[in-house]
């Protein structure tokens, strides 16, 4: 078994977390109740997040929209994107992460919001080092055109920080493939695409790729369920970004048992498996439980749970400079050990 320390000592590099999932339940009852949000039965921080009934991926998203609706002032994007990349990011040795970013529940325009996430990202590498970039994810359960229209006014207030789009909410009110022209002209301008594929079909895989044009696949393990695609991704190397915890929850990893056996055939294939936290608070976990819970599940040890991380900075969109350097950290951190990669 895979110790809480050591598992909380492996550097990470995060891909696959939300940032509206990332709020503190106790910041979640604050920003509500100051809001005038009412979150069904009052809850308090004790029982804000209630992880066994997000079985059902539309009671999870309810809650997920209201703590969205309760940010009203750009501080309030400052503080929960502080706390997600320190509270559930540095004191996990997260040293970089991708944050995505669903700006639809907020009554917020865009560039306010965006404006504050980029105070939160500054601060939380002023006082702990890690750094971060954003990524804006399409809500599927709306309109494409909605989706072109929050590509054409990422792409109208562009800034560096901004490094892609993403595609969430449930993969079966949308399937991928209308979304290609919100797709294609984020491409023209130069952002990178992944898109969320929890549930399948399998085939959903191949459009993801084929016709949204990504680069990797968030979830996307019913790819296992086809041989024929799994070598594909296998061959062309696809990066998929696993959650153990909240899709074991969710039953998208197809176990629900804690054996995350479909995780165990991803890596066994030979496929770029990630692994990250998801929506932390909302599921009970945190960067540091996840690798544990996998590890704990599939006898993988340090050298095992550091290859995740160097498949997530192969991965990342950053550039190849800062990869290297990454790299290089990690190489280091595995001689301290006395393991290898």
């Amino acid at each position: 078994m895979i110790t809480e320390a050591v598992a909380q000592s492996i550097p990470k590099v995060s891909l696959h977390c939300h940032l509206l999932g990332s709020v503190p339940a106790e910041t979640a009852v604050q920003l509500t109740r100051r809001s005038g949000i009412a979150i069904p039965g009052d809850p308090d921080a004790h029982t804000v997040y209630d992880s066994a009934a997000y079985e059902d991926l539309g009671e999870f998203l309810s809650v997920y929209d209201l703590i969205g609706a309760a940010l009203q002032h750009r501080d309030d994007y400052r503080r929960i994107t502080y706390e997600s990349l320190t509270v559930f990011g540095s004191e996990h040795t997260v040293w970089y992460r991708e944050i995505f970013v669903s700006p639809q529940p907020s009554p917020l325009p865009y560039a306010t919001a965006l404006a504050g996430i980029l105070d939160g990202m500054r601060d939380a590498q002023s006082d702990t080092g890690i750094e971060s970039r954003i990524i804006v994810a399409i809500h599927r359960e709306h309109t494409v055109a909605e989706a072109v229209s929050l590509v054409q006014e990422v792409i109208d207030h562009r800034i560096d920080e901004v490094v892609g789009i993403g595609l969430d909410y449930q993969e079966i009110l949308g399937p991928p493939a209308p979304f290609a022209p919100a797709y294609a002209l984020a491409e023209q301008a130069g952002l990178h695409r992944t898109a969320h594929s929890e549930s399948g079909p399998p085939d959903h895989i191949e459009v993801i790729l084929d016709q949204l044009r990504c680069s990797r696949i968030d979830h996307g393990y019913h790819v296992v369920t086809d041989p024929a695609i799994t070598q594909r991704c296998v061959d062309e190397q696809v990066p998929f970004t696993c959650t153990p915890v909240s899709s074991d929850i969710g039953r998208y990893s197809g176990s629900g048992d804690g054996s995350h056996r479909r995780i165990a055939q991803m890596v066994d294939a030979g496929l770029k498996v990630c692994i990250d936290s998801d929506d932390p608070p909302m599921f009970g976990t945190d960067p540091t439980n996840d690798y544990v819970a996998v590890g704990t599940a599939l006898g993988y040890h340090i050298p095992q749970l550091a290859a995740f991380t160097a498949n997530a900075i192969d991965a990342c969109w950053l550039d190849d400079t800062d990869k290297a350097r990454l790299r290089q950290r990690l190489t280091t951190w595995m001689q301290t050990t006395g393991s290898d990669l």
